[in-house]
């Protein structure tokens, strides 16, 4: 069954990442990083449609591939890895999007985007798990 809301979410995450690009002064959070951090985390299935658009951020926001996208594709495989184990559960999911966004401060991103961008994704990462949940119960 083919779902619409992988497409969404990339169109999403693109006015995300235009809103970044055309306010670059203000501070705000990253949107494109927090819909599709919260994308993955909700869904570890979503990363052939979430570790592309990573790319595009990163190369876009930091010019370079190094930035958030290398921390990302290991995170489908250690999610995973950590639910079989342990079960899937909020403490794990949370130490993995910290550990993930973790980037944006080397790459020039101040430390109250950093939580901003936390604080965004937290969120949205709970409406894209309901959503999942409703949609394969």
């Amino acid at each position: 069954m083919f779902s619409p809301l992988p497409p969404v979410l990339l169109m999403l995450a693109a006015v995300g990442l235009a809103l970044s690009l055309a306010t670059g002064g203000l501070l705000q959070p990253d949107w494109a990083l927090a819909v599709l951090l919260a994308a993955l985390l909700a869904r570890h299935s979503l990363w052939p449609w979430i570790l592309p658009a990573l790319l595009v951020h990163d190369l876009a926001l930091y010019w370079t591939p190094w930035g958030v996208f290398p921390l990302a594709c290991l995170l489908p495989a250690i999610v995973l890895s950590l639910d079989d184990q342990i079960g899937p559960g909020l403490p794990q999911r949370m130490g993995m999007l910290l550990i993930v966004s973790l980037p944006m401060l080397q790459y020039g991103s101040g430390v109250m985007q950093w939580v901003l961008t936390l604080l965004l994704c937290a969120p949205l990462w709970h409406v894209l798990a309901r959503i999942y949940d409703r949609q394969y119960a």
